[in-house]
């Protein structure tokens, strides 16, 4: 009976030690607060005078990066925080930028009072269109450290532009931040979309050379609106994926799909059917899978006298989302479809 205790004993103890071998470890502990893991990654700062949005877009092959990397307020500035990413260093940018010191002076005060700056990348931007970089020497150092298996051959470093500031390390080359810098200046639209644009063009010369996982965008901008209550327009990342960069464009289509929904609404209301329709059709576009946009698209083709369209996409929106049947019925505009044989039989399903 003793003999069969301490086997069992001997048996627990080696199962159980490979399971806490396993154990995550914090490699951070006992480090200076807000010194989180590795975020070697490229990112872009902006500031849109003509909205007075604030921007930050950013793409890593570390875990969650769009969550630590970005920090923006509405009429203050924009912070990306990399590399060895010290996350403080957004919300104290944030509050020295408010006490009206300038980013080049917020760069200063918040690495000299760090004393892991050297293994820090972070810039920061403002309202007038100001921005300065930091780039830590060991964040360079490292790319050409042979005991370094995760940076070696990589390259690092930053440069602005007309209200932009590119930066990144862990990079294929410094062609990365060119494309990157490039494609947000020459896009149209959106700032978020140029930001996505950005992101895009910068993969396409190689980005982080260890791969691809996290991505995020971040717009922030000035509350006009009393049934507003935060200043970010746009919040949005990818945590994890084998394809971060069309999965955030994904979502990011999904996003501002509402907003063309909204002006086909408005443009309806002014009795512009065309032109509403269109952007119902831009709306689609970015997120088919919406049963709410079909509804929208039925509405603006009977609004045209486009009735069999009108009931192809009731059709759709039935079919994704049944409880709109209801909605259908009680709505005046498509009275004009009850002697459709189509519609009876959608209807009658």
């Amino acid at each position: 009976m003793k003999r069969t205790k301490l086997f069992l004993v001997l048996l627990i103890s080696m199962l159980a030690v490979p399971y806490f071998a396993q154990q995550r470890v914090d490699p951070f502990e006992g480090r200076v607060p807000g010194a989180e893991a590795e975020f070697s990654t490229f990112s872009i700062i902006a500031w849109d005078p003509t909205t007075n949005e604030l921007g930050v877009g950013v793409q890593s092959r570390a875990f969650g990066a769009g969550a630590a990397v970005p920090w923006a307020e509405a009429g203050v500035g924009a912070i990306a925080t990399q590399a060895a990413t010290n996350r403080t260093y957004g919300p104290k940018a944030i509050a020295l930028l408010k006490q009206g010191l300038s980013p080049a002076e917020v760069v200063k005060k918040i690495t000299d009072d760090d004393p892991g700056r050297d293994t820090r990348q972070v810039a920061v931007i403002d309202t007038k269109g100001r921005m300065a970089a930091y780039t830590g020497k060991r964040v360079i150092d490292r790319n050409f450290d042979p005991k370094d298996h995760v940076h070696v051959g990589g390259w690092a470093g930053s440069f602005s532009g007309k209200n932009y500031s590119v930066q990144g390390n862990t990079l294929a080359s410094e062609e990365v931040l060119k494309a990157m810098a490039q494609a947000y200046e020459h896009s149209e639209g959106e700032m978020a979309e140029r930001l996505m644009n950005g992101l895009d063009a910068a993969q396409s010369k190689g980005g982080d050379i260890r791969g691809k996982e996290a991505a995020g965008i971040l717009v922030v901008r000035p509350i006009t609106n009393p049934n507003t209550t935060t200043d970010r327009y746009m919040d949005i990342r990818v945590d994890d994926s084998l394809e971060p960069f069309k999965e955030l464009r994904r979502v990011l289509y999904v996003r501002l799909s509402g907003n063309h929904t909204t002006r086909s609404s408005e443009l309806a209301g002014q009795g512009k059917f065309a032109e509403a329709l269109a952007e119902a059709k831009k709306a689609l576009e970015m997120n088919p899978a919406n049963e709410q946009i079909h509804y929208v698209l039925a509405q603006r083709y009977i609004q045209l006298g486009e009735y069999l369209n009108s009931i192809r996409e009731l059709t759709e929106a039935i079919r994704m989302q049944p409880r709109l049947k209801m909605d259908v019925v009680e709505e005046p505009l498509f009275d004009k479809l009850k002697d459709f044989v189509e519609f009876k039989r959608l209807i009658a399903q």
